[in-house]
Order: structure tokens, then sequence, then C-alpha cells
């Protein structure tokens, strides 16, 4: 009962204060927002040390895999997000001379990010726990090449549809797309440093069962909230008729016409 408190206080109560500090971000009071990214960050640094005060507990594991693959994770975001808002772009945040720094810093994440898989090195982040590999690496990994290439391919085919301006952004998510998915298929085949082709298969299946259901439940929400709206609209009393306007009302309309535009004086 004791490594039950120990484990609710130090590991789950830290997570719960992230996900509040995310609902008070859409708080319009700016001291809200503050308190929210205070408690976040506490939340974090909390978390992210669960692993070693609570080493017994098996979610332990996910702390330990949170901090392995931050480094990575944290280069590709920043370097996405510079690449991205660089250059002649109606929402430019730098100049076009970060775009290669952007995309050099999300090549380096990404290949710590899979190098972690595909090598054991001592240098390189580990995802083992307890002398096996970690099973929320095995959630993670494939639901994060499914999803990112899944997205960026189609956030670079919408992108392309905007504008002749932004095409270097759809390049930028249509490589990076296909870079993520040819590394998904090669973990298919190809045995990593502690996980098997077969594992990683059945991994991404289930990854792919996941991200279906998110896209559904997204789908069916939209579906009802439409639904609703629709029939809120059929229900309400149709707007009544005006008759036509009549030669007098038309007439008084041109008058008001020429005393505020003209158009008299040509004839």
């Amino acid at each position: 009962m004791e490594n039950d408190v120990e484990v609710a206080l130090l590991l789950w109560a830290p997570l719960g204060l992230v996900f509040l500090s995310l609902g008070l971000q859409f708080r319009k009071d700016r001291s809200a927002q503050k308190v929210g990214q205070i408690l976040g960050t506490i939340g974090l640094v909390f978390f992210a040390f669960s692993f070693m005060t609570v080493p017994s507990s098996p979610s332990a594991a996910s702390s330990a895999l949170f901090v392995s693959i931050l480094p990575a994770l944290l280069l590709m975001i920043v370097g996405l997000y510079i690449a991205l808002f660089s250059g002649d772009i109606p929402v430019r945040k730098f100049s076009a001379k970060f775009r290669p720094l952007g995309l050099l810093m999300f090549l380096l994440g990404f290949a710590l990010f899979e190098s972690m898989h595909w090598n054991d090195a001592s240098l390189i982040p580990s995802t083992s726990w307890e002398g096996e590999s970690n099973r929320f690496w095995m959630i993670f990994r494939p639901t994060f090449l499914l999803a990112m290439s899944s997205f960026l391919l189609a956030g670079g085919y919408f992108v392309t549809l905007i504008g002749e301006r932004i095409n270097h952004i759809s390049r930028i998510l249509y490589m990076t797309g296909g870079f993520s998915l040819m590394l998904l298929l090669l973990s298919i085949f190809i045995d990593g440093s502690t996980t098997t082709a077969d594992e990683f298969h059945n991994s991404v299946l289930l990854a792919g069962s996941d991200i279906l259901g998110f896209v559904s439940g997204i789908g069916l929400t939209i579906l009802v909230f439409g639904l609703t709206i629709w029939q809120f609209e059929r229900k309400r009393p149709s707007l009544e008729r005006l008759p036509p306007p009549s030669q007098e009302q038309l007439k008084r309309a041109s008058e008001i016409v020429q005393q505020n535009i003209g158009g008299g004086e040509d004839e």
C-alpha cells in the first residue's frame, strides 16, 4: 500500500499536473496561463525523475523512456519549426538563412532517435529497461513513425494546394514524411539491436489500429456535431419571404443612389 502511494505521488500526480497545465493554456487569463506553465514544468521534472524515485513501479519505464528520447525530440521539434517558418512566407519568423540550420537540427535529432533502435552503444541513450526492451518504446516508436509519415505526407499534399509561395514547405514535408516511412518499412523487415522485425511488425499493426481509431473518433465527432447543427437549423422556423419591391420603392431607391453616387450627369 505504501508503495502505491509513492507511485501515485511521485509518478501519476506529476503527470496529472502536466495535463492540468495544458488545460490552463486555453484560458484567456494570463496569470492562469503562467500558473499552468509553472505547474507543467514542475510536473515534467518530477515525472522525469520518477524512474529513480519509484523504480519498482512498472510504469516507471515510461519515465526512463521520456528522459532517453527527450534530446532527440527537442532537436526534431525545434529544427522542424525553424525550417517551416523561415524564408519568404506570410508567417515568417526566421530569415531564409536559418532554414538549412533547421533541417540539420531535425536530421540530427532524427538520427539520434533512430540510432536508439539500431545501435546499442554506450554513448547512445538506451531503450532498455530492467535488461529487456522498454515496452513503452515498442509502443512509442512505431506510433511515432507511422503518425509522422502519414501526417507529414498528407500535410505536404494540402500545403501544395494552398499556393506557390510555400511550395518549399511542401517539399520539406514530403522529404521528412518519406524518410520516416522508409525507416518504418526497414524496421519491419530488419531486426534492431534489442527488437526483432516480427515484434516491430506486430507493434506497427497495433499502432495503426490506434491511429485509425483516433482519426475515426475525430471524424465521428465532426459528423455528430454537423448533424446536430443541421437538425437545429432544420427545426428553426423559416424566414418570411418579403414581397417584391413596388415601382414607387424602386423609384425612391434610384433617387437615393443618384443623390449619393451620381450617374445622371452622363445622360
